[in-house]
């Protein structure tokens, strides 16, 4: 489950690359066909409003199977973690300005950076400490990362929440944003630990009455979202992917894409295929929602409920699934 958690969110990112940022459902079916089922290149032809960064991501040398930017820091995250036995800030902080380094603040540097990393590598650039470095931004980076802390922590839920949230605040401050992730964090984390899907409403309740936790996650209903994909589902169970994402918003929202995440979860609780092309064929974000997705339905069904032609298919798949399976050996100091 912790290896699912991981590799899920990298295979949920690449999916997403090569079809991200449709908003016109006709525009996405005429260049990705009628359902994306499988990795596929960025185009260099798109017609859209997009197509000056799929142009850019295919100039150099982005195809199907590669990771996005926010794909690339879950990597380095997942790298640090490994090779330091544990979770070490200052070690993976380091690893962050060594990729912010090679970008120049602007959004076509890198495989595209994104409002929030473009604001911290400006910030970092100009001197501020990472301890005020973060940005405002509303979207999703942080979330997706703290999974590697997810599959690492899921025994001591607690000390996940403390070291999530501070690895959270590097990149995104806004209190918000910042609780919605350390309650994304939380939930894959308890999926990791064994509890199934159908028991998270449970799970997340007894989280309620932790003083700690709720003191990072304030609001109840935020630190109990993933009951509401429950509900979702259950009270609408036929809906198609491109109505579930256009209702909920297909926007970067991190506020946005969990509510999607959540019901495909909840809608495809054995079934990571279903669950994560359900948040592809969606439009908009797909990177985000997938990657989002493909956590939670990771944790679910764990490593082997994955299809092999998804983890075969993920660029540097071998070295990422020796990673991931490293992460579920290391025994911290609590």
């Amino acid at each position: 489950r912790a290896a699912g958690a991981i590799v899920g969110a990298l295979i949920g990112d690449a999916l997403g690359l090569g079809c991200h940022w449709y908003y016109d459902f006709d525009e996405m079916r005429r260049d990705c066909g009628p359902w994306v089922s499988d990795y596929i290149d960025v185009s260099p032809d798109r017609t859209d409003r997009f197509r000056y960064i799929s142009k850019m991501r295919h100039e150099i040398g982005l195809r199907g199977g590669d990771v996005s930017q926010t794909g690339e820091v879950a990597i380095l995250l997942l790298e640090s973690v490994v090779d330091r036995g544990g979770y070490n800030e200052s070690d993976f902080s380091k690893r962050l300005d060594g990729l912010l380094e090679t970008l120049d603040g602007s959004p076509l540097s890198g495989r595209f950076t994104d409002w929030a990393m473009r604001d911290v590598a400006n910030q970092r650039r100009s001197g501020i400490e990472w301890s005020v470095a973060g940005s405002r931004a509303d979207t999703a980076e942080a979330a997706i990362r703290s999974v590697v802390l997810s599959a690492l922590m899921s025994g001591d839920l607690e000390r996940l929440a403390r070291e999530a949230y501070s690895n959270i605040l590097l990149t995104h401050r806004e209190p918000y944003v910042a609780g919605q992730s350390v309650a994304f964090s939380l939930t894959v984390g308890i999926l990791v630990a064994g509890t199934s899907v159908s028991e998270i409403g449970t799970a997340i309740s007894d989280l309620s009455g932790n003083e700690f936790v709720r003191s990072l996650v304030p609001s109840h209903d935020t630190l109990g979202q993933a009951r509401n994909g429950a509900r979702a589902a259950a009270q609408a169970p036929n809906l198609q992917p491109s109505e579930v994402c256009a209702l909920n918003g297909m926007n970067c929202t991190l506020g946005f894409m969990l509510p999607s995440a959540y019901y495909f979860l909840h809608r495809y609780p054995d079934n990571f295929e279903m669950a994560v092309l359900s948040a592809i064929n969606g439009g908009g974000n797909t990177i985000a929602r997938a990657a989002l997705t493909g956590a939670l339905s990771g944790a679910a069904v764990g490593l082997s409920g994955i299809p092999k032609r998804f983890t075969n298919g993920l660029a540097g798949h071998r070295r990422l699934l020796d990673l991931a399976r490293s992460v579920s050996s290391i025994s911290e100091p609590a």
